[in-house]
């Protein structure tokens, strides 16, 4: 007697395990934070639209719009230069020292010259100087000229007694990071 198994029956796959439904169109909310982002950056780009006003058949600028213009101009004709100076001995920031972050400053030596047309309160105001330090206007007319002034006295603080009698002298006082 012979036994005869049968073989059994192929085995198809499973079309749900092998077939991935169809991905389902995603109909999330980005369309909300696209307007959400557009109307934020229109709130804080967008000025004023009363800069313009009719007279006489013509047009010209509105009253805001004139006293801001000759608000800036005048910033241009009384601009201020400067010196910040160490009031205390002691460590300061050093912006040109290399590796070393401070820097040793005796009373009366320079740590920055600069120039501003919008006054030493709205420079410095909530940042401040470091402590120790003292603002003092050295300059005041157009803006032009203390910048020429400011530029003068950077490229020549590398041959202040001062700056010379350092180990290794600085190309510029330690408070200007940069030669303007």
């Amino acid at each position: 007697m012979t036994i005869r198994t049968l073989s059994p029956p192929p085995l198809e796959p499973k079309k749900e395990i092998l077939e991935s439904p169809a991905p389902k169109p995603r109909r999330g909310l980005w369309w909300l934070v696209v307007l959400a982002i557009a109307v934020v950056y229109a709130a804080f780009n967008v000025e004023d639209f009363d800069f313009l006003i009719e007279k006489d058949g013509g047009y010209d600028l509105s009253p805001q719009r004139k006293e801001k213009l000759q608000k800036e101009l005048g910033e241009y004709d009384e601009a201020e230069q400067y010196v910040i100076f160490a009031a205390e001995a002691g460590y300061y920031p050093c912006y040109n020292c290399g590796k070393q972050t401070l820097i040793y400053l005796n009373v009366g030596e320079v740590w920055k010259y600069g120039s501003t047309r919008i006054g030493k309160n709205r420079r410095y105001g909530n940042v401040g100087i470091p402590l120790g330090l003292t603002y003092l206007t050295e300059y005041v007319g157009d803006y032009t000229i203390c910048q020429k002034l400011e530029k003068i006295k950077i490229y020549n603080y590398a041959l202040l007694p001062e700056n010379l009698k350092r180990s290794t002298p600085l190309i510029r006082p330690p408070g200007n990071k940069v030669d303007f």
